[in-house]
């Protein structure tokens, strides 16, 4: 089959799914079943606070959700979305386990998520475009979507944008380059992602960015109402933005750095949700990785909403968002995590063995699920672990007075031991280097 009839293809099947999808009665409940209000060590955060929310889940539910049971449809300004790059690969991880009898461990690589597909275009872009199509419902009619990808599938998925939104209402098509990244010897170095930019109606908000433009030579042109001004390098005029962006990757001692694969840095989103919203405006990722959009929108005073269905995204999303510390000293406003409706330790979170030793809460005897590691990986794990059970955990939290719906948490811990034991019943949420949610509850 050619590319053309791919392409022909997926956007009959995906928007056949969609009107099906769209026919039917009602969606799957989702529900907020962790709240986080970092820093705030006086109260609780309540969800009407919220202005993120955290979602584990398939992306395609969670829209029809938001625009079936509450109300979103046309709600959100700006939609970033970095999806699978057809590249048929399967990207990773890398963590760490840490303890305090063998110290780090050597970098451990655990599944992130799959590219896979077969070499099958149409199947490719036949997901895409379904979800393309919920997004264009959820999108304002002042908004914009991004779409993030590379060399392997941009020119398929560009004419699949022209369709659902419009090429009229195509705006740009915005070259990030970088520098890292590797060669081959039979072509150019590949050192750039296509971002392509699209608007729901010509009514779009846009705000122009500006940046440096040099002078010829470094000197002063002079010319009679051209404001210039000079910096070391010589004399320049401020223009609107280009659309070639040369941003650095989130480099290995960056502190930006996650472990995620994939991740992108905060530069690159800040420029973006700059461009096209607000202070208090909703920007949302449906294929969230490991959480840039949500930590970018949260310093920048906008209201976001994140979706991935993977574990060890989800993990990274909460933790990120935790450690925030704003220039003023501020942290994270309040944030909620949703999952499907239902009890929040019920499937979804494995069981863990807490106890309490002079005043002090421990986690014991965790046994966490190892299946996306190599049989090398594994080793060194069963290593740590055999030695330490504790060694995998990323993060965990104790909520004080757990309402058997909403753990509500101030802070996350790091490590097994919780030091300054609350009084009162207590409900144990926490995550590990490989994405697994675990849980405890004691009720007084």
């Amino acid at each position: 089959m050619s590319r053309i009839e791919d392409i022909k293809n997926a956007l009959e099947k995906g928007r056949a799914i969609f009107e099906e999808v769209m026919n039917l009665d009602g969606a799957l409940p989702y529900a907020i079943d962790e709240l986080y209000s970092p820093g705030n060590q006086k109260s609780k955060a309540e969800i009407s606070q919220v202005k993120g929310i955290v979602t584990s889940a398939d992306n395609l539910e969670y829209m029809e959700y938001l625009i079936k049971e509450k109300n979103m449809a046309g709600k959100i300004q700006m939609i970033y979305v970095d999806p699978p790059f057809f590249s048929n690969s399967k990207y990773q991880a890398s963590v760490r386990l840490e303890s305090d009898k063998l110290g780090k461990s050597p970098v451990i690589k655990t599944g992130a998520y799959d590219d896979t597909w077969e070499d099958s275009l149409e199947q490719y872009l036949t997901m895409l475009t379904v979800r393309f199509m919920f997004m264009r419902e959820l999108l304002s009619d002042t908004g914009c979507i991004w779409v993030h990808l590379d060399w392997h599938g941009s020119h398929y998925v560009k004419l699949i944008l022209d369709e659902i939104f419009g090429h009229d209402n195509f705006v740009n098509e915005v070259i990030w380059t970088y520098k890292s990244g590797g060669a081959s010897k039979k072509s150019f170095a590949r050192k750039h992602d296509t971002l392509l930019m699209y608007s729901k109606t010509k009514n779009y908000k846009f705000n122009p960015i500006k940046e440096k433009s040099y002078n010829r030579d470094m000197k002063p042109y002079r010319f009679k109402g051209v404001e210039e001004f000079q910096d070391e390098k010589g004399w320049y005029t401020m223009v609107n933005m280009k659309d070639v962006w040369s941003i650095d990757m989130v480099g290995r001692t960056s502190g930006e750095r996650t472990g995620y694969a994939t991740q992108k840095p905060e530069k690159l989103l800040e420029r973006i949700v700059e461009s096209c919203t607000d202070e208090g405006d909703i920007c949302a990722d449906f294929f969230a990785g490991s959480g840039t959009l949500g930590v970018v929108a949260e310093k920048m005073g906008r209201s976001w909403i994140m979706c991935d269905e993977g574990n060890v995204a989800i993990a990274s999303q909460i933790e990120r968002l935790c450690k925030i510390k704003n220039e003023d000293g501020s942290f994270c406003r309040p944030f909620a995590v949703a999952r499907i409706a239902r009890h929040p330790d019920e499937a979804v979170s494995r069981l863990v063995r807490c106890s309490e030793d002079m005043g002090v809460l421990r986690i014991r005897d965790y046994v966490p699920d190892l299946i996306a590691l190599s049989d090398a990986d594994e080793e060194i794990a069963l290593e740590y672990l055999k030695n330490d059970s504790g060694a995998c955990i990323r993060f965990w939290s104790v909520d004080s007075n757990y309402d058997g719906r909403v753990h509500r948490a101030h802070e996350l811990i790091g490590g097994t031991d919780f030091t300054t034991l609350p009084e009162g019943s207590l409900h144990v949420i926490g995550y590990d280097v490989f994405g697994n949610r675990f849980c405890w509850e004691k009720i007084v």
